[in-house]
């Protein structure tokens, strides 16, 4: 169990300033297509835009570019702490699984990943409300953390539970074999240990960002703004008589199985594929870069004695 804490302990190391500012980069610069997937997501985006580029053509006409940008600093803040616990929890469970079984099978990855995706909702689901409110409304934070913090933190977070867990049970696994098949591969392996887990992180994130994208749009109808007709203005004032009876009605409240059915009976299956492409084009780069850096970082863990160099990460 010593080698599990090393594990926790290097990842916790390795989410430093310096893998932060990395990390943080890397959200602002893939914020953009996350905030067309959302628009496309909503059934009020599904209804005006034909694609990603009618949406983003539209959202530079009507606020430039700047408009891209908005509530991108939660998602800013919430990247390290995301990408710690993710990456800490895959590699203590792979470790305690590999020190169980006296080596890791296929379903231990799986789990490990799944497992990892999972740990990380209880800080991630409270930003993605925020965030997804802040993309689908014209509120300000202040409106919107307001009648959050009442109970709606953590809305849509079975929704966010699936998706988190499915991507990284799908992710880490692929992200391992592929690590190896590349470096043994002629084609690969004359490239830098940096450059196959860059591309071996990137290709494992297709897959994952893919198939986790019809929870990824339950989620976003579940946290979304509804009912547009209210200002910013209107809904500060409601606020500040302190009645929340109107601002109750701009978020339909649904679980999981409810959120599915009104979708397949409202929008078809297809509806559970809206902003894949987005979503896998961000994801893509995003994850290839922290990979590669993780492992660079975890490296370091080993060259300075944090980490047992035979420990499983």
């Amino acid at each position: 169990m010593h080698s599990n804490s090393q594990n926790i302990s290097c990842a916790l190391r390795s989410g430093g300033f310096d893998a932060h500012r990395h990390w943080m980069a890397g959200a602002l610069a893939a914020y953009p297509m996350d905030y067309v997937k959302s628009q496309l997501q909503t059934e009020k985006g599904r209804q005006k835009y034909k694609d990603g580029f009618d949406a983003a053509r539209d959202i530079l006409q009507q606020g430039g570019p700047l408009a891209f940008y908005r509530g991108c600093w939660v998602n800013v803040i919430g990247v390290a702490p995301e990408k710690t616990i993710k990456l800490g929890v895959n590699g203590f469970m792979r470790t305690a699984i590999q020190s169980h079984f006296g080596y890791l099978p296929l379903m231990g990855e799986v789990l490990a990943g799944g497992l990892a995706g999972m740990s990380q909702v209880a800080v991630t689901n409270p930003l993605e409300v925020v965030k997804v409110r802040m993309q689908t409304s014209e509120f300000e934070f202040k409106e919107i953390w307001q009648q959050a913090v009442q109970g709606e933190l953590y809305e849509g977070a079975d929704a966010c539970l699936v998706r988190d867990s499915l991507f990284s049970a799908i992710l880490f696994p692929l992200y391992a074999h592929m690590q190896l098949a590349m470096a043994s591969s002629a084609v690969f392996g004359s490239l830098s240990h940096f450059w196959v887990n860059l591309l071996a992180g990137s290709l494992a994130a297709f897959p994952a960002a893919f198939l986790a994208t019809p929870a990824d749009v339950i989620k976003t109808r579940m946290q979304q703004c509804r009912e547009m007709g209210l200002n910013s203005e209107e809904c500060a004032l409601v606020l500040a008589d302190g009645n929340t009876v109107v601002i109750d009605d701009i978020t339909k409240k649904n679980n999981f199985v409810d959120m599915t059915r009104e979708i397949l009976a409202n929008g078809g299956s297809d509806v559970f594929f809206s902003g894949w492409l987005e979503r896998v084009v961000r994801s893509v780069p995003q994850f290839g870069v922290t990979l590669a850096l993780f492992d660079v970082l975890t490296q370091q863990c080993i060259a300075h004695g944090w980490l047992s160099a035979t420990t499983s990460v």
